[in-house]
């Protein structure tokens, strides 16, 4: 009976730990989702110096969280995030609309990938 005991508190701290994680990285996702839709309406409009200081604003978030999620999940993602900021920073550095769009929709789609993937669902507790 004390055995079903401690497996049962293990197994609850261990999902409310996941639920913690998930509302860490919801929050911060959804946060850099939102600075990248604002980035993109800059882009749309050629606004390119308001684009550029909203870049190094979610770079700045970026590299406050990175550590962070870099615990939490799969250290591919956390790169693919890395190559995506990088080609975002150059095409925006050029002034290269078509691929600074497109480049943002990566990175929002990466975002969402994440949140997908750390979601506490049935899916990902089997």
């Amino acid at each position: 009976m004390r055995s079903l005991i401690a497996v049962s508190i293990v197994i609850i701290v261990i999902i409310g730990g996941w639920f913690l994680a998930y509302n860490y990285i919801d929050t911060h996702a959804t946060d850099l989702i939102q600075s990248l839709d604002h980035m993109t309406k800059n882009i749309e409009s050629e606004n390119w110096d308001s684009a550029v200081n909203e870049y190094l604003q979610i770079k700045k978030q970026w590299g406050e969280i990175r550590n962070r999620w870099a615990v939490m999940i799969h250290h591919h993602e956390i790169d693919n995030i890395d190559l995506a900021m990088a080609r975002t920073r150059k095409y925006i550095e050029e002034k290269d609309k078509p691929l600074s769009l497109g480049e943002i929709e990566v990175l929002k789609q990466l975002f969402h990938i994440v949140k997908e993937s750390e979601a506490v669902t049935l899916t990902n507790l089997l």
